[in-house]
């Protein structure tokens, strides 16, 4: 049963602004030009500092500063783009604060990041079409810890669910001891109520394993559990996840051999950075 509090915090984000629905009306239609994505970027501002910023991040590695839209949109292409844009308008909202989960808010970005340049680097090889579709949801995977984060700390809930998350192995059912719902449950309420894509929705509700998976999305559910297999608030890219993660490949059905090639050619490039 969903816990009321949490629907309501859902329910109480503001509306996705007018810029971030005109970019999502065009992703809809079929994959945009890249002159009418900068357009609509630059016509807000905040989206383009937001954007600036994240895509300047460590994790992908450019030597030189990004410095305007066009630079940004033509380096990363439009499913980052897409991922970077929906991830700082819908950060924007909230007061990040994951302490209850024991870590800190740039190790949040750091993970969602990655999830995302995970789920790019390894599905660009196999659908094109599908890893512009994933790479967004692969980078809103976690949202939902930030409001589960803010109704712990309010309820003064937060270090007991710390010591939870250090007692027990799965953090899903952790999340549902203490407010009744998981991340991805609450992701689907968020995409929900700012009416980003049906899909979107869809793979959120079947994320955690407790349904069997519709056909028509399977694939894209099995993706999705993977890369968070690989890289989660417990572990990046150690050799333990990301085994759990070629096991689960290997039953996806995914040729294991090439995930696991792209998993550590990352995690080689991030040791080379640090």
């Amino acid at each position: 049963m969903a816990y009321v509090p949490m629907i309501a915090r859902v329910n109480s984000l503001p509306p996705l602004p007018e810029s971030v629905l005109q970019l999502e009306s065009l992703f809809a239609q079929n994959d945009p030009e890249i002159t009418a994505l900068v357009k609509i970027i630059e016509s807000d501002p905040s989206l383009t500092a937001d954007l600036l910023s994240k895509a300047n991040a460590p994790a992908y590695g450019f030597t030189r500063q990004i410095v305007s839209v066009l630079q940004a949109v033509t380096l990363l292409g439009s499913a980052k783009i897409r991922a970077l844009v929906l991830v700082a308008t819908i950060q924007r909202n909230f007061n990040i604060d994951l302490t209850p989960y024991g870590i800190k808010t740039a190790d949040f970005a750091k993970i969602s990041t990655l999830q995302s340049e995970l789920m790019f680097q390894w599905y660009m090889g196999i659908d094109v079409e599908k890893a512009k579709l994933l790479t967004p949801m692969a980078f809103l995977m976690e949202t939902g810890k930030i409001l589960i984060s803010k109704e712990l700390i309010e309820r003064h809930r937060d270090e007991v669910f710390l010591a939870d998350i250090h007692r027990y192995d799965n953090v899903e059912y952790v999340e549902n001891i203490h407010v009744s719902m998981t991340t991805a449950q609450i992701n689907a309420l968020v995409f929900e109520h700012l009416k980003l894509s049906p899909l979107f929705i869809e793979c959120m509700k079947y994320l955690d394993d407790e349904y069997e998976i519709p056909k028509e999305i399977e694939l894209l559910v099995k993706a999705l559990q993977i890369v968070r297999s690989a890289v989660n608030i417990r572990e990046q890219l150690s050799d333990e996840s990301i085994a759990q993660a070629i096991t689960r490949a290997k039953e996806g059905p995914y040729d294991s051999g090439k995930f696991e090639k792209v998993a550590y050619r990352i995690r080689n490039k991030l040791e080379q950075q640090a």
